[in-house]
């Protein structure tokens, strides 16, 4: 399976019709996932996995206790702006969510993209599927496999 190549220069998504959610990705369909070259990281960088990014992370339609972090990465433009790109993994049925948030609503909404309020209550996720790096699928990838 490949990754296709999103609009944003150096970022790639994995199935799913635009402006889907992904919170029922199976580990395995994730793990046979075909990488390309690219080692432009977007800016991204592991972040903490921490109770607080947690809450950044998960919209409020969705219980915090049922999701553990896989892996997060953030990216921080010049002007403020915070991206976050995590891959949560559901503790009952083992499923992994795919999401992406920011610190301002408006960061989605210049783009036409629908902002949804996380637990966190300042942040918001994008109703959208996710599109990240090359480094993000191959980190998370690491993680499902090790």
């Amino acid at each position: 399976m490949l990754l296709s190549l999103s609009t944003v220069p150096n970022a790639y998504y994995f199935g799913d019709l635009p402006g889907t959610l992904q919170y029922n990705k199976d580990p395995e369909e994730l793990l046979a996932i075909d990488l390309p070259e690219n080692s432009d990281d977007c800016g991204y960088k592991l972040c903490e996995h921490s109770f607080e990014n947690l809450q950044r992370i998960i919209p409020c339609t969705k219980k915090i206790t049922e999701w553990k972090i896989l892996l997060m990465m953030r990216a921080e433009l010049n002007d403020g702006e915070i991206w976050l790109k995590a891959a949560l993994q559901n503790k009952t049925t083992g499923k992994v969510a795919l999401l992406t948030s920011t610190n301002d609503k408006g960061n989605l909404e210049r783009n036409g993209s629908r902002a949804v309020k996380t637990h966190d209550g300042v942040w918001f996720v994008g109703h959208y599927r996710i599109t990240a790096p090359v480094v993000f699928w191959r980190e998370l990838k690491n993680r499902l496999m090790y």
